[in-house]
């Protein structure tokens, strides 16, 4: 279930004078997570001249990561609820036309961009760069209708401040057309938002679709806010009744409690930003909406990227201090002691690698098992799903079967498909769920092996060279890259004769046969469309598996063999050390004692920085 949003802002529509209330709190924060981000970064710089180069690849990936702090905001809402103008109002002026609102049935994606480009993404892979007064030509019904332009989604990079903290803007179709067209495309973004907001508005109540459709997402969308938009149109003694009326529809409809329903004018926000109003911008509530956005942002998603960036810095910080004190500690040690200790760490490697096979083919088998579920799961919903489907559409022909034949079969394919759609969804998340949580299991036993191979390495190397590793543990979990769509269409053929003699036949045959008939080829096409998506779940969780396992052994054997590295390239540093005059070994062990205090300055001021922000 999606964690519903809380206000933590005054019911007041517009907040006394000076800062609003609550934005001292947001500014604190903010501050504590830029004070974790700037520690990191400055970590970073000082790092990336003395690592490897695919620990520098590394460290630029972090550096990126704690620099956007992106995440994908999805917008929602029925025809005519002020989508379009809304999301203008964020973004400060009239980036989209509001022509989009009422016939948007192509998913817009809004990233930051340095200057303003607009990109159409085809479902055969092209894609066409447009001015942007051509996003009506390929995102309405009007010019683009049922999508016979192949168009899977269209993206505008824009320099927006607003966008400019990471935040991705989704405009997706209205619920209205939702299930009609771009179904997958719409539904396919769900899984992978951090936040979504639903518009409604002061004067059509709750429909039934937006009501399905809520019920729908909300297991999908990790936070969800609620805005009442088109305050405008009623007074402001006439607000809270407004507010309360909409809230209760809403706390009926879903059997929630803890809505909250942030009002707002869409129109004033997007009017006062244009004509530089800062008081018409307050007063239309459109900044109450931007602070809990804010405090989402900061606290819940930029917790888990302080908190990941730290621990991978740390733990090549880590490594660093380690492979200092391996060389010191030996550069001090008397030379025949010294080989002595070193005869002894070789003697052990060919067991630890042996140990490391050990555990990888352990780990290959759970995976081969995993996928073996998946399989099993797949498959036994199918099964269990044919006959239930079957039994459904059938009392959904018998309700409709007042229709004409032609309607009545446009009906029974339309509701096929939003069955199939509702059927997997909610299959998919379950399974997801459940595969994730035993891959973490499985990861954590081959993690904890692996580990427990090193340790037993670093135990040897506390016993004979008097050091230790600090380690720094990131969470694993199966990859979120995922490509899987659902195919509803039947196969296209250049003249599909047998569906044009199947339609005539639906024309001129008694209604009852025609009836009879149709639900026929319903029955035929259901264990087909059953069929051919479980193939399709099946193989995007066996690829995300794979890719994720494959990830995970890449990476512990990356860290045991670097592990026994560092040893060994501090022996030969060692070595080449004692050769040297006492002044020289003297200046390096002065350099090398310099070295680790920087290294740990840096460790101390990421650990105190994190743990202030709260992200430990």
């Amino acid at each position: 279930m999606a964690e519903l949003a809380r206000s933590t802002l005054s019911e007041n529509l517009v907040p006394p004078a000076g800062l609003p209330e609550g934005m001292e709190n947001d500014l604190d924060l903010s501050q504590k997570y830029s004070k974790a981000r700037d520690s990191i970064r400055e970590a970073i710089e000082f790092l990336r001249p003395r690592v490897s180069q695919e620990k520098q690849e590394l460290l630029d990936e972090i550096l990126t990561k704690i620099r956007e702090n992106r995440f994908n905001l999805v917008v929602l809402g029925q025809f005519k609820r002020g989508k379009t103008t809304f999301i203008n109002a964020l973004l400060g002026e009239p980036v989209l036309p509001s022509a989009i609102v009422p016939l948007t049935s192509i998913v817009t994606i809004l990233e930051y961009g340095d200057k303003e480009k607009v990109e159409v993404f085809f479902e055969d892979g092209r894609v066409e760069e447009i001015p942007k007064e051509e996003i009506p030509k390929f995102v309405t019904e009007r010019e683009n209708p049922k999508n016979v332009k192949g168009v899977k989604y269209v993206r505008v990079l824009y320099p927006s401040e607003f966008l400019s903290s990471g935040i991705i803007l989704i405009d997706t179709p209205g619920v209205g057309s939702l299930y009609e067209n771009n179904t997958d495309v719409t539904y396919g973004f769900l899984p992978h938002v951090d936040a979504g907001i639903f518009l409604l508005t002061v004067d059509p109540p709750l429909s039934k679709e937006e009501i399905a459709f809520l019920k729908d997402i909300l297991p999908n969308v990790e936070k969800l806010f609620f805005i009442l938009n088109k305050i405008d149109y009623v007074g402001k003694n006439d607000l809270e009744e407004v507010l309360e009326f909409s809230k209760s529809n809403l706390v009926e409809a879903l059997g929630e409690e803890n809505i909250v329903l942030l009002p707002i004018s869409a129109k004033m926000a997007l009017d006062g930003r244009v004509a530089g109003d800062p008081e018409a911008v307050m007063e239309s509530g459109i900044t109450k909406v931007e602070s809990e956005l804010k405090e989402f942002l900061i606290k819940e998603k930029g917790k888990v990227i302080i908190n990941s960036s730290a621990n991978k810095v740390l733990n090549i910080l880590g490594d660093l201090l380690f492979r200092i004190d391996l060389e010191r500690k030996m550069a001090t040690t008397p030379l025949e002691t010294l080989e002595e200790k070193i005869k002894k760490f070789r003697e052990i490697q060919e067991g630890i690698l042996q140990e490391r096979k050990d555990s990888e083919y352990l780990f290959k088998g759970e995976i081969d098992s995993l996928i073996r579920i998946v399989e099993e799961d797949v498959y036994r919903f199918r099964d269990k799903k044919i006959p239930q489907l079957c039994k459904a559409l059938q009392e959904t022909c018998a309700k409709e079967k007042h229709r004409g034949s032609i309607e009545l079969s446009k009906v029974m394919d339309k509701a096929l498909k939003e069955t199939i759609v509702k059927e997997f969804d909610a299959m998919v998340e379950k399974e997801n769920q459940r595969i994730n949580e035993e891959y973490a299991r499985i990861a954590k036993r081959f993690a904890d092996r692996i580990n427990g191979i090193i340790n037993n390495l670093l135990s040897l190397s506390a016993e004979l060279f008097e050091v230790s590793l600090e380690q720094f543990e990131v969470e694993e979990s199966i990859t979120d890259e995922s490509g899987l769509y659902y195919v509803l269409e039947d196969r296209k053929m250049l003249i599909d004769f047998e569906g044009a003699a199947k339609f005539l036949s639906y024309a001129v045959l008694p209604h009852a046969i025609a009836t009879k008939k149709i639900m026929n080829d319903v029955n035929k096409k259901i264990p087909e469309k059953l069929e051919m998506n479980c193939g399709r779940v099946r193989s995007d969780f066996v690829e995300r598996i794979t890719k994720s396992a494959m990830d995970l052994r890449w990476n512990m054997q990356q860290k045991l063999d670097q592990t026994i590295s560092y040893v060994e390239e501090a022996i030969d540093r060692a070595m080449e050390l004692k050769k040297k005059s006492k002044e020289e070994a003297e200046k390096a062990l002065k350099e090398l004692t310099s070295q680790r205090d920087l290294l740990n300055h840096y460790k101390e001021t990421i650990l105190k920085a994190r743990s202030e922000y709260g992200a430990e």
